[in-house]
């Protein structure tokens, strides 16, 4: 027989109690309603797909992104909602990277987060400033960027004169998809921009724009810093063999070409297999690089391959700690920034105890976030406060794991957002108020009307990215108009060049660890850092980062 025990009437507090929580309930519900407030039952325009309550997502099949940046896309839904009933014109940008990750992948999981994290902050700092405001489209390409096609002829399609695509950002690793990729937007005179493409040959002539040096510009610095620290002149090249990462085919070239003569390294190399791709091979054998290190009695180690693969490398270096000669030893390398495993407290202890030091060539300078001094002396870039005000608020609310800005994904993004939005801003301030009148007539325009449109407004931000000129304007560290970034000020205007690589752009040479005693005959790096094409830029750089 069942035991049943009778419960006792509520209370008058517990009733009150009760009204309350329910009253609580319904207001959150309402709060959510309002959040999330795309009609349900209206199917998504130009191809879109719903994510997180909102016709944000475009990809090959069912858009699919790892639960780690969830409250990300959502932040994104909510800053896309704020603006859709805007009395200004909005304009979208496409965000095309991989949002899921796994092995294999083009882009690990943190480097999708931050990178997404920094495009928010772009989106957020545009959307508080005068002019258009700016949604922001996620646009999937697959883990291993295999899937741009689909998406990009999505691209290709979408017209709209209320809110145009003006611009793609994203394409985060140099390989053949990537480069197939924005020269099929270029076709189709669709501008892109790459925040953190570096290799080389990763161009089309027209409309395919970055904001980072390239790995020529790398190997300019690090020869800069070999001047002035030449060591014993004893080197050796270490390189990742996979065919399909062209970002190491082009960074090993570049670096056989600026110290294959002087360091021998046509006799002193390996190679090993790096971690993403897909191609035959077990990753990360380094012994046989480790031997031969030794053997050559390198003093000056040039590393071709992703950040990911480093510490292995070192960690086999650090683990023969006198290799049959008396070291330092030095891995020089390029980046984004310095990726925060390079730098934990395990790796560097190892690095200590063996005498060996990392010099990196990078667009960021992980000290930006950390150096309160720094901040005192003015030697930061111009937009880096403005970055750094939207990225701690977003920080706040999201799991951005350790020193999320030492990659410098968040933000060469967050730049790559600001160089389209500063342009459009400077093609709405042309048009004027006439061009917002004829859009809200527009709206119900033929689709043919609607296309012509949006290619206009396009074409618009092209010319204008196009003349964003750093040149110094009597003497002041600034420039007007150019894109001045939470990386730096530069902009993009050579003449004799199509390439479309940033003009006056720095790079910046890190030492970790930093020797507490420097050594005879060398001087550190070079107090001004190395500017991309100063030397045929015809006007003057500013003098700031």
């Amino acid at each position: 027989m069942l035991n049943h025990t009778r419960r006792r009437p509520f209370g008058p507090g517990e009733k009150i109690l009760g009204l309350v929580l329910g009253l609580a309930l319904i207001a959150g519900l309402v709060t959510a309603i309002t959040v999330w407030r795309s009609d349900d039952t209206e199917e998504c325009r130009h191809d879109l797909q719903r994510v997180e309550g909102a016709c944000m997502a475009l990809a090959q099949g069912d858009f699919a992104y790892a639960p780690e940046i969830k409250e990300l896309v959502r932040a994104v839904a909510r800053e896309n909602a704020s603006v859709e009933d805007s009395d200004e014109p909005v304009r979208r940008i496409a965000l095309t990277m991989p949002f899921s990750s796994d092995e294999t992948s083009a882009m690990p999981l943190d480097l999708i987060r931050n990178g997404l994290a920094g495009a928010l902050a772009g989106q957020r700092a545009a959307n508080k400033g005068p002019g258009p405001d700016y949604q922001l489209l996620l646009a999937d390409i697959g883990r291993g960027m295999k899937q741009w096609r689909p998406v990009t002829d999505q691209l290709v399609r979408m017209s709209d004169t209320r809110s145009p695509l003006i611009a793609t950002i994203g394409l985060p690793s140099s390989t053949d998809d990537s480069r197939d990729a924005m020269r099929a937007l270029a076709r189709k005179a669709i501008p892109s921009v790459g925040p953190v493409i570096t290799s080389s040959d990763m161009h089309s002539k027209e409309y395919f724009f970055k904001t980072s040096p390239s790995n020529t510009h790398f190997s300019e610095a690090l020869k800069e810093y070999l001047a002035d620290n030449p060591g014993k002149g004893k080197g050796y090249l270490v390189f990742d063999r996979r065919d399909e990462d062209t970002y190491a085919r082009d960074l090993e070239e570049k670096l056989r070409d600026a110290f294959g003569r002087k360091y021998d390294l046509d006799t002193n190399f390996a190679d090993f297999a790096g971690t993403r791709g897909e191609e035959a091979g077990t990753p990360r054998l380094f012994k046989m690089p480790v031997l031969n290190i030794c053997a050559a009695e390198a003093d000056t180690v040039f590393y071709a391959g992703r950040d990911e693969d480093l510490p292995a490398l070192i960690k086999g270096l650090a683990a023969t700690p006198r290799c049959g000669y008396q070291k330092p030893l030095r891995v020089l390398k390029v980046g984004i920034g310095l990726p925060p495993e390079l730098t934990t407290k395990d790796l560097t202890d190892r690095m200590e105890r063996a005498d060996i030091r990392i010099v990196n060539a990078a667009s960021v300078d992980p000290s930006w976030a950390r150096a309160k001094d720094t901040r005192k002396s003015g030697e930061l870039p111009t937009g880096f406060a403005e970055f750094e005000e939207q990225f701690t608020a977003l920080a706040k609310r999201q799991k951005m794991g350790s020193k999320p800005l030492d990659d410098g994904y968040a933000i060469m993004y967050y730049d790559a957002f600001r160089a389209v939005s500063e342009a459009s801003g400077l093609a709405y301030e042309d048009v004027g108020s006439a061009e917002l009148e004829k859009a809200e007539q527009d709206q119900e325009t033929p689709d043919e009307n609607a296309s012509a449109a949006a290619e206009r407004v396009r074409e618009d931000v092209y010319h204008k990215l196009l003349n964003l000129k750093p040149n110094r304007r009597g003497g002041a560290d600034g420039c007007s108009p150019c894109v001045e970034g939470a990386s730096g000020t530069y902009g993009f205007n050579i003449p004799t060049s199509k390439t479309l690589w940033p003009v006056c752009k720095a790079v910046h040479i890190q030492e970790h660890p930093v020797p507490t005693k420097r050594r005879e005959g060398e001087d550190g790096p070079p107090e001004k850092p190395y500017r991309t094409y100063a030397d045929e830029f015809s006007g003057e750089c500013p003098s700031g980062l």
